[in-house]
């Protein structure tokens, strides 16, 4: 039990269910069931039809939910140090958002191991985005939503050029991770950059149909058949990067736990 409090736990944990994901994801993409849905949810599926699939799929929404509460315990206290200037909150920002989005996908995956239905992801996109709209400042909101989107695909790309991700590795990693690394963060800064394109376009154009999860954002790419191979090939070895920040990632391994309780004592 107490070695479930310690960071390293959540962080290794999670960064191993994403690299399952986005691997899985990028396979259903490519060679499973072709780019009609390689979506988050077309995953949960397929792992829920393996044998003992509701299990490993409760295992998966677990890892998914800890390092969503890994990124949100890193936002609140800056466990990596990120500082309170501009930039450093920006990137804690960011941080907060996917641990949200992770404990989303937890739920998603949970739900789906429970015997309930993940639904269509487009359509729980664009009903999300149709309510946003509706309410004062919306559309607002919903833009700066798809900036912070576009913000996130600068800075993946940013990590990718400067390989800056390599300073966080432990040095006996393979020399390899880095390439790999690259690729995967270049592709994931695509997804990005369509999902953020079509969130402004919702937000301050009134285009709530174009919403894009990261499923249609990824078929939204196969009217060029080679830049959604290189993209999806580029997201399976985002998978690959995540196992090698599970196993290489260098962690201030503490107490969750204590260092919380302590933050509300102040």
């Amino acid at each position: 039990m107490n070695r479930f409090r310690r960071l390293e736990t959540f962080a290794r944990t999670g960064w191993f269910a994403r690299g399952v994901v986005y691997c899985l994801l990028a396979y259903i993409a490519i060679g499973g069931s072709g780019a009609s849905d390689p979506s988050p949810q077309a995953v949960f599926r397929s792992v829920r039809d393996m044998p003992g699939g509701p299990i490993l799929l409760s295992l998966l929404a677990m890892g998914l939910a800890l390092y969503g509460a890994y990124r949100l315990y890193g936002a609140a206290l800056d466990s990596e140090q990120k500082g309170d200037r501009a930039k450093g909150i920006a990137i804690r920002i960011g941080c907060a958002a996917s641990g949200i989005a992770h404990f989303l996908l937890a739920w998603a995956a949970l739900r789906l191991a429970t015997g309930g239905t993940s639904g269509g992801e487009g359509e729980r996109e664009k009903a999300a985005a149709g309510m946003l709209l509706d309410i004062p400042l919306g559309g607002a909101l919903l833009g700066l939503i798809g900036a912070a989107f576009l913000a996130a695909a600068a800075h993946q790309i940013i990590k990718a050029w400067t390989t800056e991700f390599a300073a966080d590795l432990d040095p006996q990693a393979p020399a390899w991770a880095v390439p790999v690394g690259r690729a995967g963060l270049a592709a994931r800064a695509v997804v990005f950059a369509v999902i953020g394109t079509s969130l402004v376009r919702a937000g301050w154009f009134g285009a709530a149909g174009e919403v894009k999860g990261l499923g249609d954002a990824l078929s939204s790419l196969t009217d060029n058949p080679t830049l959604y191979l290189l993209v999806a090939a580029g997201l399976f070895l985002f998978g690959v990067h995540s196992f090698v920040e599970a196993r290489w990632r260098r962690i201030h391994d503490e107490d969750m736990v204590a260092r919380l309780a302590s933050a509300r004592r102040r």
